[in-house]
């Protein structure tokens, strides 16, 4: 790690402990994420782990070559001399120096089931491969429907605070006619009901607000109580092409989910062929070279041996108990599985394809029918409201009224938030999703507009 990078993680780590109070954007998000987030970090370790295989399988075909030595003293008791008088017989003991060492090498020759173990584990790497860029593309829609929830659950908290306020209005308004005898009690009691009523919707907004934060320390490890809104101009589109079936094919070739399968498919043909192989006998070379001595320092002798060998070992497999064949049912029933789950993934990739293409479509044309609904709800509340004055309404049909607009209001927002969390899936299923696809949404974050994270306590 350079000086560089430790100053900024430092830097990094004082800012978190004594400003937990920080603004960020979506780019900035996807940032931190990317170095914080566990889920991405974990997936990363598994295809890396999984990577090692390679090299492990590969060097089952290459060269094996060993160096080994060994010393040992053995003493033993020797007769030296007998005492007829006595009886008695002298030992004095004799040691033994034994040093030997040994160099071999082992290279194999024919391995058919290594060759298919390493070819295996080249689709296990494919197949781990595809895994850490599935995670990849989740960790961009997963930031994104992070930062949009805290949108959306602001524009909800917004709405019912702006409906709220209204109804106070009106209640305000109606007791002053209440006062004066211009109306009945009812209309006082139905317009504190639903003042009521939406007190108790603003708290609940108020903590869904500040619980729609809590993802971003998940994903980035750090704190924010604030983000960047998004533009109103943000564009809604349809999906270009407006051609369903060139999304599905789009789809079958790049989807992460459908290029495991097929790495899956391929591990388990090698594994097939592996099995099969122990049918087959081996060949592997071998040379080695030993030295062994031998010194008895009491006798004055030293023995010494040097020994070169030179040969090629052939196994041929006979009867392994049916452990072989019974491997290789089990293989073919592990190949009709994988095939099968390819298949599977495969269409079900295809149904979320063509779901998604819809649901984006029926999004942008939400979007434009929300914005309709909205003015046509403002009317509808004013003339209501005119109606009330003049007699031909009650309260109730001004009340629900204004719940109209004010839902009308979230509706809008919702669905242009649903567009885009569509439209990002979308490219995640095909597998054209990059970080690209999110620096671009973020140029149409508005720094002007700030997004708080509230503190119901407080009320």
């Amino acid at each position: 790690m350079t000086t560089a990078r430790i100053l900024i993680g430092l830097s990094l780590s004082l800012a978190t402990l004594f400003c937990k109070a920080e603004t960020i954007d979506l780019s900035g998000v996807y940032q931190l994420a990317i170095e914080n987030d566990p889920q991405l970090g974990a997936a990363e370790a598994a295809f890396r782990a999984q990577s090692e295989v390679v090299p492990q399988a590969r060097a089952g075909l290459l060269p094996n070559l060993s160096l080994s030595s060994s010393y040992s003293e053995v003493t033993s008791p020797s007769l030296r001399e007998f005492n007829p008088l006595t009886g008695a017989t002298l030992f004095q003991d004799t040691t033994t120096n034994n040093r030997s060492w040994q160099a071999a090498l082992a290279q194999p020759l024919f391995r058919m089931d290594r060759w298919h173990q390493y070819q295996q584990a080249k689709s296990i790497k494919d197949q781990a491969q595809a895994g850490y860029s599935s995670e990849s593309l989740s960790l961009i829609v997963r930031v994104a429907e992070a930062y949009l929830a805290i949108l959306e659950a602001q524009d909800a908290l917004e709405s019912t605070n702006a409906e709220r306020s209204a109804v106070q209005r009106q209640l305000e308004q109606v007791q002053q006619r209440f006062d004066v005898g211009l109306v009945a009690i009812t209309d006082v009691l139905e317009s504190t009901a639903s003042f009521d009523r939406t007190t108790v919707n603003v708290i609940e907004a108020e903590g869904a607000q500040a619980q729609s934060f809590e993802p971003l320390m998940r994903l980035t490890g750090r704190a924010f109580t604030s983000i960047h809104g998004l533009m109103e101009d943000f564009p809604v589109r349809h999906p270009d092409p407006q051609n369903e079936a060139d999304w599905v094919k789009a789809a079958l070739k790049k989807n992460t989910t459908i290029l495991g399968g097929k790495a899956a498919l391929a591990v388990a043909q090698k594994q097939a062929a592996i099995n099969k192989s122990r049918y087959l006998p081996t060949l592997d070379a071998q040379v080695s070279y030993s030295s062994q001595t031998s010194e008895n320092p009491s006798a004055f002798q030293t023995n010494s041996s040097d020994t070169e060998f030179y040969g090629l070992q052939l196994t041929v497999p006979i009867f392994s108990g049916g452990g072989t064949r019974s491997a290789v049912r089990q293989s073919e029933y592990r190949l009709v599985e994988a095939r099968e789950n390819l298949d599977l993934a495969e269409r079900q990739v295809s149904e979320n394809v063509r779901g998604l293409f819809t649901a984006i479509n029926t999004d942008v044309a939400r979007v434009k029918a929300s914005l309709r609904g909205i003015e046509s709800a403002r009317s509808a509340l004013s003339a209501t409201e005119t109606g009330y004055e003049v007699g031909t309404r009650n309260i109730v049909d001004v009340l629900l009224a204004q719940q109209r607009l004010y839902l009308s209001d979230f509706q809008f927002a919702s669905a242009r938030y649903r567009y885009i969390a569509n439209t990002l899936r979308l490219k995640q299923v095909i597998g054209h999703l990059t970080a690209e696809d999110l620096y671009e949404l973020n140029q149409f974050i508005d720094v002007k507009s700030l997004v708080t994270q509230v503190n119901p306590t407080t009320r």
